[in-house]
């Protein structure tokens, strides 16, 4: 049996069908039909013709390993055009683009991860494995100087402008899952004469009758009576003595020295401000075949490229990395893993790549996909661009109290 047109688009003849013939088996041949969009898998041995479905690995196998041929085929049947079909992929040497607003990406869900993305394991699209979704946007920005707050004068930034979606990939989720949440508190101290000119000088800067020169005035005097009132003693006298002579000369340790004593350094632990979250993760991406192979090339090259700066045209600024977004995808629903942490918009800032994992040099004999290795380790580390505060995990922020949030 022949492969029959006819029989797949009714009144087509052989040549509007555009044959994709494998490198590597070569009883197998693809027959595309540009106008319908329609593949045919055509098995000379077995004599037998399959159809193709949208959606499926192997139809992202395809476009994958013929995209050129595809997109050729569909501008002989647009009579010229440039413009490609919606699912014509983007050959095998470029990156997983998703221009923002594109009509060309079919979808999130667990069965159909759209043409324009990418994912690993070649299976990941077909299955209800769960996933981690790694979406790269150009660097978002925040507006001038704003007033913020209902009383004039306080003075932030405008809120984060979203970057252009340049891509995604789809990676299965691997062990090690962890977060770590901290915030910056250190020991403080103050010694008695520093909290006594703070009291003083906070007093004094708040009556608003004095004038500087007033004010500066009453501040020594003040000062003056509090040192006095505490040189009542001799004991006391003495004391305070060797911490001023201390304190005038940066002797440390001479009221310990001489008195036998130190100055209460009034410790207290002090909120300093929030800390940024850290993410590493870690992939081992083992090929199974030269698409597969070919398909987590383009995934490396992705975190790679996607991390590195970009010049201006005269050379002079250097414009920031792409930034990422990152989330646990339930692979039952395609929605986000409610048992697994929220990630705010990160920055890679570091991307490894062990190309001999296993301790030894071994590749495929494909010449096809450029001899792949067989065994790629990927490890990425991230940090969040902002800091997580207490409204993160407000109901009006999208969090269900039934997850875990940030």
């Amino acid at each position: 049996m022949a492969f029959v047109p006819g029989d797949h688009v009714s009144g087509s003849t052989l040549s509007s069908w555009t044959p994709l013939r494998s490198p590597t088996r070569p009883e197998l041949t693809t027959w595309y039909h540009a106008s319908s969009g329609k593949m045919i898998d055509y098995n000379s041995t077995r004599n037998t013709a399959s159809v193709v479905n949208p959606g499926t690995t192997r139809r992202d196998a395809i476009i994958d390993a013929f995209g050129d041929s595809i997109r050729a085929a569909d501008r002989r049947a647009r009579g010229g055009s440039t413009t490609p079909r919606a699912d014509a992929g983007t050959g095998p040497t470029s990156l997983p683009v998703i221009p923002s607003g594109s009509d060309t990406v079919r979808g999130t869900g667990p069965r159909d991860f759209g043409a324009r993305y990418s994912y690993y394991p070649e299976d990941l699209a077909t299955t209800k494995q769960d996933r981690i979704k790694f979406e790269m946007f150009t660097a978002s920005t925040r507006g001038g100087a704003v007033t913020r707050g209902s009383e004039s004068g306080l003075i932030g930034f405008g809120p984060r402008t979203g970057g252009e979606s340049r891509g995604t990939v789809f990676l299965g989720i691997q062990g090690q899952i962890s977060d770590s949440n901290s915030v910056d508190w250190s020991g403080s101290t103050i010694n008695p004469l520093q909290a006594a000119l703070a009291d003083s000088a906070i007093t004094a800067m708040r009556d608003q009758s004095k004038d500087v020169t007033s004010m500066l005035s009453g501040l020594g005097k003040d000062i003056f009576d509090k040192v006095k009132k505490t040189m009542k003693s001799s004991d006391a006298r003495n004391n305070v003595q060797i911490f001023l002579a201390q304190e005038a000369v940066q002797a440390q340790g001479l009221l310990s020295r001489l008195g036998g004593q130190v100055a209460n350094p009034n410790l207290e632990l002090l909120f300093n401000g929030p800390q940024l979250r850290p993410f590493t993760f870690n992939f081992r991406m083992t090929p199974r075949s030269g698409n597969e192979a070919n398909r987590v090339k383009k995934i490396i090259r992705f975190f790679k490229e996607g991390m590195t700066v970009q010049t201006t045209e005269n050379d002079i600024f250097l414009k920031s990395p792409n930034t990422f977004k990152i989330q646990f995808q339930s692979g039952e629903s395609g929605n986000a893993h409610t048992s697994l942490p929220r990630i705010k918009e990160c920055a890679l800032i570091r991307c490894d790549v062990n190309y001999t994992p296993d301790g030894s040099y071994m590749t495929f004999a494909d010449s096809i996909e450029g001899y792949p290795m067989t065994c790629y380790e990927l490890s990425l580390a991230f940090s969040e661009i902002d800091p997580v505060i207490r409204e993160d995990y407000s109901e009006s922020k999208g969090v269900s109290p039934d997850e875990i949030g940030y």
